[in-house]
């Protein structure tokens, strides 16, 4: 016997809502019962795809009355916080696009309002989990192959047609992805973090390079750039204790000739595969309440080291990330995790 589907509403209907909701109109399972956003525009182009959807211009409205079962979010970074807690307040899983919040305070009083209802409902939507060359790099640390991990390197660069983030913004964007990998492939809290960065004189070009230490030792280096002459780019290498292994170039689904035609899709295309997985797997996991992804004390840990990167660009000096313990529930254990 198939189980009913799951009544999911959509909120936020910009350029990542309108990914998510092609991905989820084409899952069997999923039910898009509801479609929500600020702006009304982009619920009317929505709902005009959705005939059957029950259509929010208020966000909250649509988590409080709406007749659905999950709920994903896709507006602005600064409005996840009320949305999130509304659908804990409801007991509704919610799948939160990066990042959880735009603060480790807020992130941390949704934790704690999670924890409050006995059971998980958040995952927060860093898809690069579910990219098969993670995963595979995942899988070789978890079979022991090359030994502990020593030392992880990420490079995150983009194009400045696409991108024109400032110092901060590449670190408060662009950084939660690498930070939460980092977190997941060497399973352990970031300790210290310390930030520096340079820009071109013309203003054109920044670079951004943040040096981690996991509780073990671990060490992490993150090169994070914008700049005319940069293509979409990402890369990560690992040195073991036994050897080395490095992401596949170029990656599943990417896009090819970036440097040649750099355009707002090509994240999109490299990441294709890793949004279909993350989208599917969330929604089973609603279906059966066996969690994946992401949790919202990931959320909540990436926020504190992003805040703590931030003190360290004003600063000049490493700072401290990790000082408590947080919820054990939500803690990662090792690296040998699966998601």
């Amino acid at each position: 016997m198939n189980a009913a589907p799951v009544r999911l509403a959509l909120i936020g209907l910009g350029d990542m809502g309108t990914t998510h909701l092609k991905i989820f109109a084409g899952l069997p399972q999923a039910r898009i019962t509801a479609l929500a956003d600020s702006h009304s525009l982009f619920v009317d182009r929505a709902g005009a795809k959705t005939p059957t959807a029950d259509l929010f211009y208020d966000p909250l409205d649509c988590v409080n009355n709406a007749g659905i079962d999950a709920v994903v979010v896709a507006t602005a970074d600064d409005t996840h916080y009320r949305i999130v807690q509304a659908c804990i307040a409801r007991g509704l899983p919610v799948l939160c696009e990066k990042p959880l919040t735009t603060t480790a305070e807020q992130s941390r009083l949704v934790v704690d309002a999670e924890r409050a209802t006995g059971r998980r409902l958040v995952q927060v939507g860093w898809m690069r989990r579910f990219d098969t060359d993670y995963q595979n790099l995942h899988g070789t640390l978890r079979s022991g192959h090359v030994g502990e991990p020593v030392l992880i390197s990420q490079r995150h660069r983009n194009p400045l047609s696409v991108i024109k983030f400032d110092e901060r913004e590449l670190i408060t964007s662009s950084a939660s992805h690498d930070i939460d990998i980092f977190r997941w492939l060497c399973g352990e809290e970031i300790a210290e973090v310390s930030a520096v960065t340079k820009t071109s004189q013309d203003g054109a070009a920044v670079i951004v390079v943040l040096t981690l230490v996991s509780q073990s030792g671990v060490l992490g280096v993150m090169e994070l750039g914008r700049g005319p002459g940069l293509s979409y780019d990402i890369g990560c290498d690992i040195v073991g204790s036994r050897g080395a292994v490095a992401l596949s170039p170029g990656g599943t689904g990417a896009a090819n000739d970036h440097a040649a035609h750099p355009h707002t899709e090509a994240w999109k295309q490299r990441f294709a595969q890793a949004y279909r997985s993350q989208d599917a797997s969330w929604l089973s996991a609603v279906a059966t309440g066996s969690p994946v992804g992401a949790s919202a004390y990931d959320g909540y840990r990436t926020n504190a080291v992003i805040d703590a990167a931030l003190t360290s660009l004003e600063s000049g000096r490493t700072q401290h990330t990790f000082r408590d313990s947080g919820p054990k529930s939500h803690r990662p254990n090792t690296y040998r995790q699966r998601n």
